[in-house]
């Protein structure tokens, strides 16, 4: 019986929903589908080898040979829409890759026109998208300008990784040489990107803090640490092109998305290592706040970003239940209030529903019959793939036009070739002869 190919792709390479999906279904269907994971980045291939999935470079000969043979595209940031050209039998499904107050889509200000065009392949391309909630589907239509019907509230696959992750073991292989359990509460800081994806600022952030505090200094938060015993994490965004300037010592550490990847992990898997998050506007506050662990919003350019990028619904107070700072000694004064408690959003069943995990068997069940596609799945008919379909036909109408030409000019030329011809002249002075 064959066998159905799976073909995943994320960003960074081998991370977030696709990854937990794609983890789920290996647990759950063994080596009943074919797994395949295209890349950006050569190292990640044996990474995924070692995790019993095929993988090829994105743009190599090999993989433009494997993708007509693509059943079920996942796919986190619309990664693939371009292949589906070469599969157009293949059903393409949009993980996404966060939820959160930074919009995206043609809610997005200032939106480039790679950016234009890129939302349009997401419009026109994909099958159906996977959200968390029936919140995030009226949010993802307006994102994306595409059909209500075609979004579907099944899950959060990451969530699954935040949720069941041994995160203090898989930080300790990160920062082999600290002893994590030595200290008394774990802080993680990820701020979201404010430049990267080719975006030009007017605004010049992070140059001298990591916080963008005036009047501070990261010895005084070194010092605090110190005092109470806490590792602070500093990990930024994968897109952002930003220097910040961090002190890297025995209380704070940074980590980067290299080495997350060498060890074939994503952020999601040392998530539950931390007791507080402190964040911006990245959807990583969001997505940890599932643990029911606190949050702190640091909002120091919030005026700034709200023009450069906005926010979703214009209300910053809805994503962060007002927990936010814009100085150091607010953000202390936060973390000694909230640090190690449990901390329930009030918005939490309306960004996730039901959801108690990720969602993957929700999905699987609503994409596979057993280790087949559904058969009640419906191939997206959009304008785009009506356009080629009308061109085909007209190109073949035109064809048979040419060839219907063509033996029109055919006998043209006979008929010509025989009235010149001295038999057919004869003829013709016999015709007027008989006439007269």
């Amino acid at each position: 019986m064959k066998k159905l190919n799976v073909t995943f792709c994320s960003f960074p390479d081998f991370s977030g929903n696709a990854k937990a999906l794609f983890n789920y279904m290996q647990d759950r269907y063994k080596n009943k589908m074919n797994y395949t994971w295209i890349v950006t980045d050569e190292k990640s291939i044996d990474v995924i080898k070692k995790m019993g999935a095929e993988a090829y470079l994105s743009g190599s000969l090999e993989c433009s040979n494997y993708l007509p043979k693509t059943d079920v595209f996942f796919s986190t940031h619309a990664n693939l829409t371009g292949c589906k050209a070469v599969a157009p039998h293949a059903i393409y499904i949009e993980l996404w890759h966060g939820i959160g107050p930074k919009p995206v889509g043609y809610l997005t200000k200032n939106m480039r026109d790679v950016d234009m065009q890129w939302y349009g392949d997401i419009k026109y391309i994909i099958d159906y998208m996977i959200v968390p909630s029936a919140f995030w589907k009226i949010v993802f239509a307006s994102t994306f300008d595409i059909n209500v019907n075609q979004i579907k509230d099944l899950g959060l696959p990451l969530l699954d990784e935040i949720k069941y992750s041994n995160g203090k073991n898989s930080l300790g292989k990160i920062l082999p040489d600290v002893n994590i359990d030595k200290y008394s509460k774990i802080i993680f800081y990820m701020p979201t990107f404010r430049k990267g994806c080719g975006r030009e600022l007017s605004v010049n952030y992070f140059q001298n803090t990591l916080f963008n505090f005036d009047n501070y200094d990261d010895s005084y938060l070194l010092k605090y640490l110190e005092n109470n015993n806490y590792l602070l994490i500093v990990k930024r965004h994968p897109s952002d092109e930003l220097n910040y300037k961090c002190i890297d010592s025995e209380y704070i550490k940074v980590i980067n998305n290299d080495k997350l990847s060498d060890l074939g992990m994503d952020v999601n898997a040392i998530l539950n290592a931390c007791d507080l998050l402190i964040t911006d506007y990245s959807s990583v506050g969001i997505e940890y706040a599932f643990l029911d662990r606190p949050v702190i919003y640091v909002s120091t350019d919030l005026k700034e970003y709200y023009d450069e990028r906005g926010i979703i619904l214009d209300n910053y107070d809805f994503w962060t239940d007002g927990i936010t700072c814009d100085n150091y000694n607010d953000m202390i004064k936060l973390i000694d209030k909230y640090i190690g408690k449990r901390r329930v959003k009030n918005n939490k069943k309306i960004l996730y529903g039901n959801l108690t995990d990720g969602g993957c068997r929700n999905i699987c069940d609503f994409v596979f019959d057993g280790n087949k596609l559904n058969k009640s799945l419906v191939r997206h008919e959009n304008e785009l793939l009506i356009a080629e379909n009308k061109n085909n036909e007209l190109e073949e109408k035109l064809d048979l036009c040419i060839e219907q030409i063509k033996k029109l000019t055919e006998s043209d030329i006979r008929l010509a070739q025989i009235e010149n011809s001295r038999s057919w002249k004869m003829l013709e002075k016999l015709r007027r002869i008989f006439r007269k």
